[in-house]
């Protein structure tokens, strides 16, 4: 009788309906990141003593285990098993004890004595804690520790999800066992889906169960059981995507399962974000930078078989960019990683391995290359200087001459032309201008040049365009890099002042020089668009799920005071690196402009490291370019670690140019008609 008269009674309660998460697309609309249905398991307190809870919890860890599913073990990030020990998160703590008395919501003190984990250990065992009795094995009291102290929150009205994206067996079993399990019920939820992220990874990122320090920091936005973005546009835009919970009233029996639904109010889904990444090229651009690495490292015979490879490539990476509105086309990081590992389960054992080989890589892949990445420029950053040149009328015209005799001499120092010393030409190449420089890439003349300008001026034009400066792209974890100067000298060398030698070797993109391809990509696509540096962003615009609402992200700009002449100058020179006899990487594009009629703007550069220049390491291969040459669409940046040549990094450019200029309707036989004479803007 008093069974059936509990069995009666009833609880007003309170549930949330998660929403779904705003869908992530590329520019055509192809999905990167969708949701799908999984079922949770979750529990509500329902007043069970330590015994029944503790005998429950191992029970539904064994249910879970033996169907193959994953749940929460928050308590492995204090307390691991087997050995027993202190977890990641208490590894640089300088007092444990005290954090876990806090963590574990202790009285201050009571751990005080203890001095090992397994001392912790017996102590949350014991009938002060969670009173596990001495019949469960160490490993049986583990689990069930792991299952209270994943409740610590649970109250009547505030359930705690168990395990997420469990089986439909699962679910059968909690829903035929209730009475074994009471307070315990499942549930239905959108579960996110990544689509052909491993080409994308570092821009979409992942997301994941917010830890203790988000919740910490966002209390009151957020529940314990809450998945937040935790890299790339999915913690960028977290707040658009989440979407808002619904709510639903309900009644429940004793053992928290339904009875009755009063009333709810609906969830709203989260916001779609349209990125400005077209998945098309991001692939073509993934792919290229992973197979010319690899060339590289294997010396792949006839195209990058030198004598100063190493074959130690080992990283990169590539963004390209339109030039008239500073949206990024494609932004690939090498190597990479996919991120649809954070979504498997706990007890995906390939998934867990997968994700401990990404974070113990030495490469590290997790890291974006392309935005947090900073790298001497080389000679990408000659354009620069001539255009400093010619704007401080240190260059007369673009007609100026200065002489190359085949090496420069400057604070003591005798710095060479390059194809002078390796026996090329037998007196470097004497009087030249700066397209011609441009095109052969001849050191002597930027060595004097930069000497004339000073390096303020020099750091000065720098600044304009955007190097050792963040861009302000829409995305977290962008470095600024630096420029070489006075000021950053001083960090390094404090006792040593500012010399020529300074000033020729900056001039050449070297000494202090640290840019992030994302910036080199920006500062070459506005010398291409005249002299307009972009806010560069991925973010193209969001729209409400229903389409009632859109945001589209506003284009914004800085206009370079640098003369049209100027830009037509140097650009004659970078037309001249992809097409002339002399050209650096006119072998690269030959085909292209045969076959398409389009001119590529661009400049290689072969940038020294600290360990190349000791040998121990092949020297970074770094490509800029722009086209149409005349009337520039896209602008694209390749940086390889250890890529030996920046020619050889112009094969990664080369590739996605052909991908580009193909699947825009049209592209080429606009291109070929630009290149009228008539019709010829830029280059005379």
């Amino acid at each position: 009788e008093r069974l059936e008269a509990e069995s009666q009674r009833r609880f007003l309660n309170e549930r949330e309906i998660p929403a779904s998460r705003g869908k992530i697309l590329d520019r055509n609309g192809v999905p990167i990141a969708v949701n799908r249905m999984g079922f949770y398991v979750q529990i509500v307190k329902t007043g069970q003593d330590k015994d029944t809870l503790n005998k429950m919890g191992l029970e539904l860890i064994k249910l879970f285990e033996l169907n193959g599913d994953s749940y929460y073990r928050s308590l492995s990030k204090y307390l691991t098993f087997n050995p027993i020990g202190f977890g990641p998160l208490l590894k640089n703590q300088k007092d444990p004890m005290a954090r876990l008395e806090t963590v574990f919501g202790l009285e201050k003190g009571s751990l005080k004595n203890m001095k090992t984990a397994g001392d912790v250990f017996r102590y949350l065992c014991s009938e002060a804690v969670y009173g596990i009795d001495d019949s469960y094995s160490d490993e049986e009291a583990y689990k069930i520790m792991a299952f209270r102290f994943e409740i610590r929150n649970y109250g009547r009205v505030t359930p705690v999800v168990l395990a997420r994206d469990v089986s439909r067996k699962t679910v059968a079993e909690v829903e035929e066992r209730h009475r074994e399990f009471p307070g315990v019920t499942t549930g239905v939820e959108p579960l996110r889906k990544y689509i052909d992220a491993s080409y994308v990874a570092h821009v979409l990122g992942f997301v994941g169960l917010i830890d203790e320090e988000e919740y910490k920091n966002l209390k009151g936005q957020y529940d314990m059981n809450d998945i937040i973005g935790k890299s790339g546009v999915e913690r960028a835009a977290e707040k658009y995507l989440r979407g808002v919970d619904g709510k639903k009233r309900i009644e429940t029996d004793i053992w928290g399962r339904l009875t009755q639904e009063l009333d709810s109010i609906p969830a709203i889904p989260g916001d779609n974000i349209i990125l400005t990444i077209d998945m098309n090229l991001q692939k073509v651009a993934a792919q290229s930078l992973d197979r010319t690495i690899n060339g590289i490292r294997d010396r792949e015979k006839g195209k990058y078989d030198s004598k100063s490879n190493l074959g130690d490539a080992n990283a990169g990476a590539v963004v390209a960019m339109d030039v008239n509105n500073g949206e990024i086309l494609a932004m690939a990081s090498y190597p990479g990683y996919d991120p649809s590992i954070f979504l498997a389960g706990a007890n995906n054992k390939e998934a867990q391995k997968a994700i401990a080989e990404l974070y113990e890589n030495e490469d590290m892949p997790e890291w974006n290359r392309a935005i947090a990445g900073t790298y001497p420029p080389g000679s990408t950053f000659k354009p620069l200087v001539g255009i400093a040149g010619l704007e401080e009328g240190v260059l007369t015209s673009k007609n100026h001459t200065l002489e190359d005799p085949g090496y420069y001499e400057v604070d003591g120092w005798r710095l060479f032309c390059l194809e002078y010393r390796h026996g090329i030409l037998p007196r470097g190449h004497g009087h030249i201008n700066l397209a011609d420089a441009l095109a052969t890439s001849c050191n002597v003349f930027f060595y004097k040049l930069g000497v004339l300008l000073t390096g303020d001026k020099i750091d000065n034009w720098a600044r304009m365009f955007g190097l050792g400066e963040k861009t302000g792209i829409d995305i977290g974890g962008e470095e600024r890099g630096s420029r070489s100067n006075s000021e950053v000298k001083k960090k390094y060398e404090p006792n040593s002042a500012w010399g020529r030698l300074d000033t020729a070797m900056t001039a050449i993109g070297q000494r202090y020089n640290l840019f992030t391809p994302l910036q080199l990509c920006n500062y070459i696509s506005t010398i291409g668009n005249g002299g307009k540096r972009y806010t560069p962003h991925l973010i193209k615009r969001r729209e409400s799920y229903d389409g009632s609402q859109v945001y589209e992200t506003p284009v914004e700009f800085e206009q370079i005071p640098v003369k049209k002449s100027t830009l037509e100058a140097v650009i004659e020179g970078m037309v001249k690196v992809a097409s002339s006899s002399e050209g650096t990487a006119a072998k690269v594009f030959e085909e292209f402009t045969k076959k398409t009629g389009i001119r590529v703007a661009g400049k290689t550069g072969t940038a020294e490291t600290p360990w190349s220049i000791t040998g121990k390491h092949s020297n970074n291969g770094v490509f800029v370019c722009f086209a149409p040459a005349e009337k520039p669409e896209i602008a694209i940046a390749v940086i390889i670690e250890r890529g030996v040549f920046g020619y050889y990094a112009a094969n990664v450019a080369l590739e996605i140019m052909e991908a580009y200029f193909d699947v825009n309707s049209g592209a080429n036989q606009q291109s070929q008609d630009v290149l009228m004479p008539e019709e010829v803007v830029l280059i005379p």
